[in-house]
C-alpha cells in the first residue's frame, strides 16, 4: 500500500524519504533507475570482471547517490550518474592491481587434464624438474611472494605443499 502511494512523489521526495529510513523509497529508486544502472556498466569491459559484478558495483554507487545526495548542489539524477559511474570504476581499478590482477588471469591447474573432465591426474610435485627449471620456480615464486600480504603467502605456501 506504502509503495502505491510513493508512486506519485517525484525523485527528490522519494530521496528525502528513503535519507530518512524507508526502505520502500530506497527500492523504487532502486527499481526506477536500474535501467540507468545498466546502460551506465555496460560501457564498461574487462575481462577479469564479470558483468553481473559490474551492475552490481553501480546499484552500490546508485545507494551510496541516495545517501549523500544534497539538493543544493544537483539534480538527483545526474549526481546518481556520476556516483554510479565512479563506483564502477573505483571497482575496475582495484580489480586491476597487480596484486588481484594475478589471481583474476589465474587458471586452475587442476582443470587441465588428459579428457578436459575431472579432477587433474597429476600434480606439480609429481612432475619431474631439472635444476634450470627448479630454478626458475624458485625466482618465480619468490617474486610471486613479493606480492602476497602474510595470509595470502601461507595460503600460497600450503597450496605448494599440496593442501587443496
Amino acid at each position: 500500500m506504502i509503495k502505491y502511494r510513493l508512486r506519485g512523489k517525484n525523485v527528490e521526495q522519494l530521496v528525502d524519504l528513503a535519507q530518512s529510513g524507508l526502505r520502500d523509497a530506497l527500492e523504487m529508486i532502486i527499481e526506477k533507475y536500474y535501467p540507468m544502472v545498466l546502460k551506465i556498466s555496460s560501457k564498461y569491459y574487462a575481462p577479469w570482471a564479470e558483468k553481473d559484478d559490474i551492475v552490481q558495483n553501480g546499484l552500490v554507487g546508485l545507494i551510496k547517490a541516495v545517501f549523500y545526495y544534497n539538493k543544493e548542489k544537483s539534480g538527483f539524477t545526474s549526481f546518481a550518474w556520476r556516483s554510479i559511474e565512479a563506483e564502477i570504476q573505483s571497482f575496475l581499478t582495484y580489480l586491476n592491481r597487480k596484486k588481484n590482477k594475478i589471481l583474476s588471469e589465474a587458471v586452475s591447474v587442476d582443470a587441465f587434464t588428459e579428457d578436459g573432465e575431472g579432477e587433474s591426474s597429476y600434480f606439480m610435485s609429481d612432475y619431474k624438474l631439472t635444476t634450470s627449471r627448479k630454478a626458475i620456480v624458485e625466482y618465480l615464486i619468490e617474486e610471486v611472494m613479493k606480492f602476497l600480504s602474510e595470509e595470502e603467502k601461507e595460503i600460497f605456501s600450503m597450496w605448494l605443499n599440496g593442501y587443496s
